[in-house]
């Protein structure tokens, strides 16, 4: 049996899209109104202060205030009248498990005024993210991992057990699911089969994966292809066939939409290598 904990490690995976290091001079209008971002975001304020406000909380931020912003949250900044602020900041993507942020309960803001480790990390991600080299790229991620790293340690300083992500019954839906990929599956079938209604299945799962089933479900389904296209000579109709999708143009898309490949590019890509 795979545990939960196993599966997040394992499937999860942070891309870095933009970032660097920002200074803007007195009278600058840095400013957003409310508005959503289709990713999560990394401010670290170094100096000065500005004004960041989340989900309805208003903060006026000061040297060492780190605030983690998820995708999708409601949120707006300002620089204050005749002041100077610097920082460095962070564009990122999570997936498929981008809810991790959620089921640890983070906030939106620690201060990390004392961790020299994250501003040598910042420090050092603003100097090549912008680079084109493959080892920029490697490092640029090995950097955000890290980040990540420090910024749940500054939340949790005592630590996140490992078995706060272990449930025996979560354990074993989830091992269902990855043993019958071909199958149908269905909330009403999963929650028949561990004899729960399934109003009280939808929520325990996202309560404990933090994704609805049929969202992980598609996940599993894509990365087993993925797997499938990797390591097999299969055909693209066979692959679906061993993970239950019958319509092939609406699979392609959705592989295209997770992977930014069809699946016949994806694997043309890395059969070729870089």
């Amino acid at each position: 049996m795979q545990p939960l904990q196993e599966i997040y490690f394992s499937n999860l995976n942070a891309i870095c899209t933009d970032g660097g290091f920002f200074a803007p001079p007195v009278g600058t209008d840095w400013a957003n109104p409310l508005h959503r971002f289709s990713q999560s975001k990394f401010y670290f304020v170094t100096k000065g202060r500005c004004r960041i406000t989340v989900d309805g909380t208003e903060y006026v931020a000061t040297e060492g205030d780190w605030f983690f912003i998820p995708p999708g949250t409601l949120h707006e900044y300002s620089m204050l009248e005749w002041e100077t602020f610097e920082k460095y900041w962070m564009h990122f993507q999570l997936y498929p498990n981008a809810e991790l942020f959620s089921l640890l309960n983070l906030p939106y803001n620690v201060n990390a005024g004392g961790r020299k480790e994250v501003y040598r990390l910042f420090k050092s991600f603003s100097k090549i993210c912008g680079g084109m080299d493959v080892t920029d790229k490697i490092t640029v991620k090995s950097y955000l991992l890290s980040l990540i790293s420090e910024y749940i340690f500054l939340a949790h300083p005592d630590g996140v057990p490992l078995k706060r992500f272990s449930d025996n019954r979560i354990d074993e839906i989830l091992e269902y699911i990855s043993e019958n990929l071909d199958k149908p599956l269905t909330v009403s079938s999963l929650a028949d089969a561990f004899h729960l209604h399934p109003n009280h299945f939808i929520r325990f799962f996202k309560n404990k994966t933090g994704q609805t089933p049929a969202k992980y479900i598609k996940i599993k389904r894509l990365e087993m292809a993925r797997y499938l296209l990797e390591y097999t000579d299969l055909y693209v109709s066979e692959i679906m066939e061993r993970i239950g999708e019958t319509d092939q143009s609406q699979f392609s898309k959705q592989f295209k939409a997770f992977y930014s490949f069809s699946p016949r590019e994806y694997k043309k890509f890395f059969r070729s290598g870089l």
